[in-house]
């Protein structure tokens, strides 16, 4: 539980921001489709986004943080990911199957929406709601028919609507790319969890912290582009300080947050992780969203932890 009011402690705009990301069906429901995937050839790719791997035994996992929307024909599919892809059996998301659009689109409807709530201006204090009036004007339809939202899934609308002026997309970040690249191969993706329980762990949030998330979300909305475009060039250029900083820092004030959102999931991952490579070794490539790669209790963390030696290689 977080515990915390509206008005009280903010978390940044920035781990706000990949909050929202972090929902890829909030994505899809704004229409930042899973189309063809575009990379040119990993050979002019100047970007270097910050690539791990680890090794146990005769099991070995490479470990990417991605940034589930990215903007359009900006490259980022480096040699040495491409080539550490293009080494392992099988790859391992978040989630899976986001290609079948309407059925994610259906998860993220039935777990967000729900019958007799409070109109969003009901939910607000007065200056949120002068925020959300503004909001609306700016953004209309992605905006207009929040009212039947739980206040989490109205959070990670605004957020993701805040940015959508940055043109991003999801055919071209790297799930789908690497989805793309793997399925052409005719070898495995396979999934850390369900779009039902990722999306559960905001749908069984305390009305409280609901409100509080919604609140940072209009308080914070105005700085969205920016911000996340400083976000996007450091994850790029794999300066993790930058974005350990930005994301990971701020939430010393929302432990709570951090704990269902976060350190829970990467707990669990690396048991399934660890787990699967026993059962089977070889060589995987995991690709999750670039929170869950930084900090002290960072996914390598608690994979060291498990016994596996970790080593930055890009």
């Amino acid at each position: 539980m977080i515990g915390l009011r509206p008005g009280g402690i903010r978390l940044p705009t920035a781990a706000l921001l990949l909050i929202a990301l972090a929902s890829l069906a909030a994505l899809l429901w704004l229409g930042w489709r899973l189309g063809a995937p575009t990379q040119p050839d990993p050979s002019q790719v100047t970007a270097r986004p910050a690539l791990w791997q680890a090794t146990k035994g005769s099991a070995r996992l490479w470990l990417f943080g991605t940034i589930h929307a990215v903007p359009k024909s900006e490259p980022w599919l480096s040699p040495a990911i491409a080539k550490a892809a293009d080494e392992s059996d099988r790859l391992f998301l978040e989630v899976t199957g986001l290609e079948a659009e309407r059925k994610d689109r259906a998860v993220f409807e039935r777990l967000g929406r729900r019958k007799g709530l409070p109109p969003i201006l009901d939910r607000l204090s007065p200056t949120d709601a002068e925020r959300y009036r503004a909001l609306q004007r700016d953004h209309g339809a992605a905006l207009n028919a929040l009212d039947g939202y739980e206040s989490w899934a109205a959070a990670l609308l605004i957020n993701a609507a805040a940015a959508s002026g940055l043109s991003l997309s999801s055919a071209e970040a790297g799930e789908a790319v690497l989805s793309r690249r793997f399925a052409g191969a005719s070898r495995p993706v396979l999934g850390l969890e369900t779009i039902d329980e990722q999306l559960g762990l905001f749908d069984t949030m305390p009305e409280a912290d609901q409100i509080w998330l919604l609140s940072q979300s209009l308080g914070d909305a105005a700085q969205a582009p920016a911000l996340y475009r400083s976000l996007h060039d450091a994850w790029a250029s794999g300066d993790m300080a930058t974005l350990e900083r930005e994301f990971i820092t701020p939430f010393t004030q929302a432990p709570g947050l951090r704990a269902r959102l976060i350190d829970g999931r990467n707990d669990r991952w690396a048991q399934r992780l660890d787990n699967a490579m026993q059962a089977k070794p070889g060589t995987a490539f995991v690709a999750v969203g670039a929170g869950h790669l930084l900090g002290s209790r960072s996914l390598q963390a608690r994979l060291e932890a498990r016994g596996w030696q970790i080593e930055r290689v890009q």
